[in-house]
């Protein structure tokens, strides 16, 4: 009880508290009231780099951990971002494995909006696993795999109805892109909010992995091309205009998932089939086309080409098939 009496009266905790706290969240130590008033701290003032980087490393020491025989990306966004749009970095996910780049995506069900990556998958009759073995063969012989957070976090196991009846976004979002338990050497995360993107780059820039943060400046986890938005990596900050890339600016109503999991399904199969309307297609592709130039090194033009071919081709669509079977 000592460190939530004193996050409650404004504590930042130290990296190592918050570590411990996170731990004894997830076995018992609190009840299912405590641990929602804990939750709710985090709601109303996001945590600190220590604290963050406390919360990140207690998952991580307690995860089961995979070891991949390949250089891969994972490519996630927080969520929580309340914009109930479809499931860009899923189907981003698609387009760059059929575009060469070796994926690892990290994803689980949605705990405030339609669909998650997991429910998507779900829907469609992937079947998740846990076993290293399948999921690197699944990465060599498809360039993509998708791992489950719960079958690699089963200490979270016990909060997960809490933050389900919540109904809300919480700080579980913000770790969710960065406890990938493959711990990918490249990550493509987009971010809601500017201070959530201050808070990833200082915990990926102390470490070895290769990074690109997207957050569109209206308030989207990923780049909606309804405004401008920044771009923070390794190299440093960038801010940019749909424009820049030959896109039109998009309307939130050109990006909604719909209110049910088989309206998301199906917006889902047309931008695969290359049936989706403009709006849609063209935020999947920059999206996919700033993960491929983190990968690649290609310029963000060529990978906007490479990106488009990978959907007009049906290649995404292919692997697609190939995995769902």
């Amino acid at each position: 009880m000592e460190l939530l009496e004193k996050i409650l009266s404004g504590y930042i905790l130290k990296s190592d508290e918050s570590k411990k706290l996170l731990f004894d969240l997830c076995n018992g130590k609190y009840n299912e009231h405590q641990i929602a008033l804990c939750i709710g701290v985090y709601k109303y003032r996001q945590p600190s780099f220590e604290e963050f980087s406390g919360f990140r490393q207690s998952i991580m020491e307690n995860a089961k951990l995979i070891e991949l025989k390949f250089d891969c990306m994972d490519v996630c966004g927080t969520g929580g971002d309340g914009k109930n749009t479809f499931n860009i970095s899923t189907l981003s996910a698609f387009v760059l494995a059929a575009s060469g780049v070796k994926i690892a995506k990290h994803g689980n069900f949605a705990s405030s909006s339609v669909s998650g990556s997991s429910d998507i998958l779900n829907y469609f009759g992937y079947q998740f696993k846990n076993d290293e073995k399948q999921i690197n063969h699944e990465i060599d012989k498809y360039n993509l795999s998708f791992i489950h957070a719960p079958l690699f976090h089963p200490t979270l196991k016990s909060i997960s109805g809490i933050r389900r009846n919540l109904k809300t976004p919480t700080f579980f979002n913000l770790l969710g892109p960065i406890v990938n338990p493959s711990m990918p050497k490249y990550r493509y995360v987009g971010v809601n909010t500017r201070s959530t993107a201050r808070l990833y780059n200082y915990v990926l820039q102390s470490s070895n992995e290769k990074f690109l943060i997207a957050h569109s400046i209206d308030g989207y986890d990923e780049i909606s091309l309804t405004n401008d938005f920044i771009i923070k990596s390794n190299l440093g900050d960038s801010i940019y205009s749909p424009s820049d890339f030959g896109f039109s600016s998009n309307m939130h109503a050109d990006l909604i998932a719909g209110e049910t999991i088989e309206d998301a399904a199906k917006i889902f199969l047309n931008v695969l089939t290359n049936n989706s309307t403009s709006q849609q297609f063209n935020a999947v592709v920059i999206n996919s086309a700033f993960a491929m130039h983190l990968y690649t090194e290609k310029t963000v033009n060529e990978c906007v080409e490479i990106c488009k071919e990978a959907i007009i081709s049906l290649k995404a669509y292919e692997i697609f098939k190939s995995l769902i079977k």
